[in-house]
């Protein structure tokens, strides 16, 4: 009996090794015999009752428990007090009731026999909840740029998973069973609360969280770059400046702050107070407008953090004219504009410039070189005083079954208007464009009569180069806004005026003697 027992030991102890536990049967003397009990790690709740064995195949003389080399209990002396809630039993087990976090360690069970001394070792897991907090617990201020480091201390049996959670979503990700956090804080939009959760399985998950927030520097959103006004009128310049902490607002005209008096005045107003940032929106109101208060300006927002501008204009300029649809029919060589534009000031004139594009099948040799030059014609104004301006052209000569482009701009004393979209229309006959040619966005109907028309939007980089740098100035009218292009098509293409009350108009376009063709309505 005694041989198969201790085969039973053997065979046990080499089980174990081969699944690594590292829990081990410890023997003093191999004449003490062996355990009937097995070593085990007992895993309970709070409150539970734990009974570890200590069973021998031979009677023995006295029997010990110890925690982590603590003394708990000796059947030798029966006047040493027993821990609370812990009970030696006959057979040399031990039971704990009502378990709590700290009986969670490793026992060991020591039995003298009449073979000598024998011990065996258990364990003890009280799972329960888990817990989380956060360091450092006040709120956090940090500027854009810099790195936050945040710790969750986590507690809990078995091993909490901690998981982080920012007001920046895209954040949340890297950051999985990560007890540090740490994190490059790219924008504003990383203020708010950071959470870490700590979950093992026992009970609710537990939470703690502390609030961040970031500096940054002030953002400026303008809603009208350029204001039209005219003199002796009131001109009122908005800016709406977000920034954390609040920004100081300083206006300047061409690079000099604006000197404040009681026909210039700043107004400040309160948008929003967000737990996190304020939106401020800032006013510079000029009453009885003189020409040297036209011009351009800058918001400038600052706070500790940095310094921000942002750039407007006030001027008498033209607004940008918009085309209108026009009621009369085209002709596979003619098309009808119609245009409008407002300037509080009186219109001198307008420029119309065009080009042919290269599409499909009617211009195959010019599909890969870059779009033709823009034509420019010069037209006269009606002289009418507005704001409201309507002008209408029948732009003559052109070729069927072909693609154009054209924009428009007004100029009044104070300068030209920034040029209008592009109109990209067709004329009439049968075209074939090709998939994939960029150059070929409008299509042509195969009728004579009906025409295919896009407005997009006008790209400075095609406006070719300009006369003064691109700069157009309060008090004073360019010469060139645009230099002229000069293209084969040029001589072929005349303009007609639909509405015109000029009779200085007349005379020019009597003496070219081109293609002209004069409608009055």
């Amino acid at each position: 009996m005694t041989t198969t027992l201790m085969r039973l030991v053997v065979a046990f102890v080499v089980l174990q090794a081969a699944l690594g536990t590292n829990r081990q049967i410890v023997t003093g003397n191999p004449a003490a015999g062996s355990f009937l009990s097995v070593p085990t790690t007992v895993k309970r709740y709070e409150n539970d009752t734990v009974l570890l064995p200590c069973y021998h195949n031979s009677p023995y003389r006295y029997v010990r428990w110890s925690r982590d080399d603590l003394l708990l209990v000796d059947s030798r002396y029966p006047d040493l007090r027993t821990p609370p809630r812990m009970r030696l039993w006959p057979n040399g087990s031990l039971e704990v009731t009502e378990v709590q976090t700290e009986d969670t360690g490793d026992y060991m069970c020591e039995i003298m026999t009449d073979g000598g001394k024998a011990s065996q070792r258990h364990a003890i897991e009280v799972q329960y909840q888990a817990t989380a907090a956060v360091y450092p617990e006040d709120p956090i201020d940090i500027r854009v740029g810099q790195i936050m480091e945040v710790v969750c201390q986590v507690t809990g049996v078995p091993q909490p998973y901690v998981k982080w959670t920012l007001q920046n979503e895209n954040a949340s990700i890297p950051f999985e069973n990560e007890r540090k956090l740490s994190v490059l804080i790219e924008d504003r939009s990383y203020s708010g609360p950071v959470q870490c959760t700590a979950t093992n399985g026992v009970g609710e998950p537990a939470s703690a969280s502390v609030e961040v927030f970031v500096h940054f520097v002030p953002e400026i959103e303008v809603k009208s770059p350029t204001v039209h006004t005219r003199v002796g009128e009131t001109g009122i310049l908005e800016c709406l400046v977000t920034a954390h902490p609040i920004a100081s607002i300083h206006w300047f005209h061409h690079g000099l702050p604006v000197v404040f008096d009681r026909r210039i005045v700043k107004l400040d107003a309160l948008v929003t107070k967000h737990q996190y940032y304020t939106v401020q929106r800032h006013q510079l109101a000029i009453r009885n407008l003189r020409d040297a208060d036209l011009g351009q300006y800058e918001c400038k927002a600052g706070n500790r953090v940095g310094i921000a501008g942002a750039q407007l204009e006030l001027t008498g300029r033209p607004m940008v004219a918009s085309f209108k649809p026009a009621a009369e029919m085209s002709s596979p060589t003619t098309h009808n504009f119609i245009w409008q534009t407002e300037s509080y000031s009186p219109l001198i004139e307008y420029k119309l410039k065009f080009r042919r594009v290269p599409s499909g099948n009617v211009t195959p040799a010019r599909r890969n070189f870059p779009l033709l030059a823009w034509n420019e014609l010069i037209i006269p104004s009606d002289g009418s005083y507005g704001p409201l301006h309507s002008i209408g052209y029948t732009l003559q000569g052109l070729q069927p079954t072909s693609v154009y482009e054209v924009i428009v701009l007004s100029r009044n004393r104070y300068g030209w208007s920034d040029p209008s979209n592009i109109l990209r229309f067709a004329t009439g006959g049968e075209v074939e464009i090709e998939p994939g040619n960029e150059d070929t966005s409008a299509s042509v109907m195969p009728s004579s009569s009906i025409q295919t028309t896009e407005t997009l939007e006008y790209s400075e980089s095609e406006a070719g180069s300009y006369g003064d740098g691109g700069l157009i100035t309060d008090n004073m009218i360019p010469n060139d806004f645009f230099d002229y292009g000069t293209g084969s098509e040029s001589a072929a293409f005349r303009l007609s005026p639909i509405f015109t009350s000029s009779s200085l108009l007349l005379a020019a376009f009597a003496i070219y003697k081109l293609f002209v063709e004069i409608k009055h309505f």
